[in-house]
């Protein structure tokens, strides 16, 4: 049993998720629910106060609270960490609550509160894209656009606790109204409410699309998802508002590098998330072709790895700082390297992992799930002989196995075949700062059981 825990909150307009996650960053237990709309700031507290105590006694923790170390809880506003208080949450009913020192008196242990945007950098720079980078700025775009600045362990707030608001950076003079209420905000330009209300000012003057056809005639809400299926389906309309929203983002990672210059800018989020082998091609040919040269090396965009998680595991990150102990240390960088699964052959074409048996490919994810899925076609059409053709990788294969951010990838099979990844495997892997090692299926498993780095593994059968 591990000695300790931490417990993250991540407090949201729309649900309140909370995660139970040992000291290394691995996620143990889940729980998710509505958040409640209307009657005041008491109503979420219960909620959030009700998730907690689930979550614990899920795991036999209300009994045993010294091993509950401290709990980590994001807000999407602007807070007071050093007094643990909401000032102001803009989209709802948590301004001005005191919300560290109630959590604290309820359960018994510290509580860190951060802003949500902070905490997502935050986590991606303790264990997603960013995990080696000394400064990062990360952004997240999503229904808004948001970010958060971090200097090796140190999260950038500025004077009044509200830095790095990169969604309210006046990109176009006199552009379309913000949320803010100001002008041409990035925001305004290229987060999924701007997508959304370009492509209905476009179907308003008669332009045509696919998501008509796909929301039944309601383009009121165009989820990420839905967009994404329009850019696969070749839509011209998203497409073409798709890549002025990229070419945007491009610009704003510029901007980005000439006024702060960090290592890595991480670009997450929901539209990111869904759309990023659309949206990426864009922005990077626009970073690369910046005619400003620094000095040496560096200021790469990658795309974020954990998703949900990364606030949540920035809470828990949060929560260490308070408590003294700096998780981007190398004492405590521990990753979570022991806590995965052991594969066992139990025969010739079958393994064991906990409980399951896997006789066709399958993949264990940083978290220790292990899943099966068809294997798509595994050789390349322009091989002259199945016996000598490679077995191609492609990134559908790697979507799943690389779930929570893996910083190493092990590919295993047992043909004689050599392991080739076609391009979008490859660009998928490099954007998230994932390396990847090819080998035998016995050479693959054991290296992840002896393994010491924050891992997954696919195994291909048949």
């Amino acid at each position: 049993m591990s000695k300790s825990f931490y417990l993250a909150v991540d407090v949201g307009g729309t649900n309140i998720q909370a995660a139970l996650v040992k000291s290394s960053g691995r996620v143990l237990g889940r729980e998710k629910t509505l958040s409640p709309r209307s009657g005041g700031p008491e109503p979420i507290l219960q909620q959030i106060e009700q998730v907690i105590e689930t979550l614990l006694e899920e795991h036999d923790l209300l009994a045993d609270r010294e091993r509950l170390k401290a709990i980590g809880i994001a807000i999407p506003g602007v807070v007071d960490p050093t007094k643990g208080h909401i000032v102001v949450t803009p989209n709802m009913e948590l301004s001005d609550v005191a919300i560290g020192p109630r959590l604290e008196s309820r359960f018994g242990v510290p509580v860190a509160l951060g802003n949500d945007c902070n905490l997502g950098t935050l986590g991606e720079k303790w264990l997603g894209a960013a995990r080696n980078a000394e400064s990062v700025v990360g952004m997240l775009v999503g229904t808004g656009i948001g970010g958060g600045i971090v200097f090796g362990s140190k999260l950038w707030r500025g004077a009044r606790e509200s830095a790095c608001e990169i969604g309210h950076t006046v990109i176009e003079i006199d552009g379309p109204e913000c949320g803010c209420g100001n002008r041409g905000c990035l925001e305004a330009l290229a987060s999924r409410t701007a997508i959304e209300r370009e492509i209905r000012r476009q179907v308003d003057t008669g332009r045509e699309t696919v998501l008509t056809e796909l929301l039944g005639g309601n383009l009121e809400i165009i989820r990420s998802s839905v967009l994404r299926k329009a850019l696969i389906d070749g839509d011209p309309l998203v497409t073409e508002v798709m890549n002025r929203a990229s070419e945007v983002l491009g610009n704003a990672c510029l901007t980005i590098r000439h006024l702060i210059d960090p290592e890595v800018i991480v670009l997450g989020g929901g539209v990111i998330d869904a759309c990023s082998r659309f949206m990426m091609p864009v922005i990077e040919r626009i970073v690369e072709a910046d005619q400003l040269p620094g000095a040496s090396e560096g200021g790469r965009v990658l795309v974020a790895t954990l998703g949900d998680d990364a606030v949540l595991l920035g809470a828990v990150a949060q929560a260490k700082l308070h408590l003294g102990k700096n998780p981007f240390k190398k004492k405590h960088k521990t990753h979570g390297a022991s806590d995965l699964p052991t594969v066992t052959p139990i025969g010739e074409d079958l393994f064991r992992v906990k409980q399951k048996q896997f006789d066709q490919t399958f993949y264990i994810t940083v978290n220790g799930k292990a899943k099966t899925f068809k294997s798509p076609d595994q050789t390349s059409a322009d091989q002259i002989s199945p016996e000598t053709a490679p077995l191609l990788v492609h990134v559908d294969h790697l979507v799943k196995a690389c779930k929570g951010g893996p910083e190493l990838l092990l590919i295993g099979s047992e043909s004689d075949r050599p392991i080739e990844l076609d391009d979008s495997a490859k660009a998928f892997l490099q954007r998230r700062a994932i390396q990847w090692e090819t080998a035998t299926t016995t050479e693959a498993i054991r290296d992840f059981n002896e393994g010491t780095r924050r891992r997954a593994l696919l195994i291909f059968k048949g």
